[in-house]
């Protein structure tokens, strides 16, 4: 008796990882909506970093997606229709194949002859669709998670008044090099890897991306981990 109780236990355990690590999932059983979209961008001072586009924010002015139609759609006969971050829409055929029962593999043959090969998974909460074009990597849900927020919306809401996450500092060239000097004792210096994003929004509310840094009075965030920062330069 005891035996059977544990063997029991054993297989609830594997079917419990079973379900954790995944399901198998049907591209063309799923509405698609896009998530995010990983893509390198380049700095001011000519960092490149590898970032995932989805909503902006103050934080993150720059990650708003490209195009807001994005998208990607599977059909149960075989065709399979994909808008890309620059709005070209393609067009092709697919196949698939289930990786036992952990997830769906995908292969898509498009008109002009590329290749495009992708994974989707059902984790019971949510499904997921991801793969590579054109070195960026597209990430789909089933679910329309993002509120389409722009650089435009966030340069609004800060017009407006709205500076959460968002700190009152001062830039100073000490010697060739800019700080950001945030009080007496805590400033972030800016060095050659640091990517730096700075706009300036124009009194009128209007807004320019700008190309180099300045001194003067901004607002400010930055991350350490990630070794960026973002200022904006306020008209009065």
């Amino acid at each position: 008796m005891k035996i059977s109780r544990i063997a029991l236990i054993l297989i609830l355990i594997i079917l419990s990882l079973n379900t954790l690590t995944g399901c198998r999932c049907e591209p063309s059983s799923v509405k698609w909506y896009l998530y995010s979209y990983k893509d390198n961008m380049t700095f001011i001072n000519g960092v490149t970093l590898n970032l995932g586009f989805s909503d902006a924010s103050n934080a993150y002015p720059f990650a708003g997606v490209e195009n807001q139609n994005i998208g990607i759609s599977f059909f149960e006969d075989g065709k399979v229709e994909f808008t890309t971050k620059e709005g070209t829409t393609l067009y092709g055929t697919y196949t698939y194949w289930h990786q036992g029962t952990n997830y769906t593999s995908f292969k898509i043959t498009l008109e002009n002859g590329e290749i495009i090969e992708g994974d989707s998974i059902d984790n019971l909460t949510s499904k997921t669709l991801v793969f590579d074009y054109k070195d960026v990597t597209y990430n789909f849900s089933n679910e329309n998670k993002r509120k389409n927020v722009t650089m435009d919306d966030v340069v609004k809401n800060i017009y407006s008044g709205d500076t959460n996450s968002l700190h009152k500092s001062t830039v100073v060239n000490n010697q060739g090099t800019y700080e950001v000097q945030f009080s007496d004792i805590v400033s972030y210096v800016i060095e050659e890897d640091t990517a730096v994003f700075a706009i300036r929004i124009n009194s009128d509310g209007g807004y320019d991306i700008l190309d180099e840094i300045y001194e003067g009075d901004v607002l400010s965030t930055y991350s350490n981990e990630g070794n960026y920062i973002v200022l904006y330069y306020i008209e009065k």
